[in-house]
């Protein structure tokens, strides 16, 4: 499994990037998986009401639910590192992580503006840079993009990934 993480600050396009990333691959028979760090401090939304839910609160550290074609997993202080493991156990091509910013996986770093630049300095593994605004990409040492204008990327992103 091939790991690529979406870096940046908040409303740097992460998440566009990462829905597009996985379109692409996942259109061209490759299995993708994501995973998502949420950032912004408190817990994702949770699924209240359900039995799955009443299990995890009751103190499970595991709770899963198996519908007909979709199955989800609650987990309790599960590690980065562990998350990745398990993720490893479903023969995944790729997964693309959005955020972990110190993670030593092969990093696409998104800007805003010509302050955010600084993130290149204290990240390691920068494959690519990529902005909503192509004049702040002007001067970066790395590949880069315009998100507005990802799918000229995606090729050559792929290229790299599969390599």
């Amino acid at each position: 499994m091939k790991i690529c993480q979406i870096v940046g600050f908040k409303n740097s396009g992460k998440t566009t990037v990462t829905r597009e990333m996985i379109r692409y691959f996942s259109s061209r028979d490759f299995k993708v998986g994501s995973l998502k760090h949420h950032g912004h401090g408190g817990e994702p939304a949770l699924v209240k009401d359900t039995d799955s839910f009443q299990h995890f609160e009751a103190g499970a550290l595991v709770s899963g639910v198996q519908g007909e074609n979709v199955s989800q997993l609650t987990l309790n202080n599960v590690e980065f590192n562990e998350l990745i493991k398990l993720y490893s156990l479903m023969t995944l091509d790729f997964l693309f992580v959005e955020g972990y910013k110190q993670a030593e996986y092969p990093k696409i770093v998104l800007v805003k503006n010509e302050e955010e630049l600084s993130l290149l300095d204290e990240l390691s593994n920068i494959i690519a840079v990529g902005s909503w605004d192509d004049k702040i990409l002007k001067n970066v040492p790395y590949p880069t993009f315009t998100i507005n204008n990802m799918e000229a990327y995606l090729p050559q992103l792929a290229d790299y990934m599969i390599g």
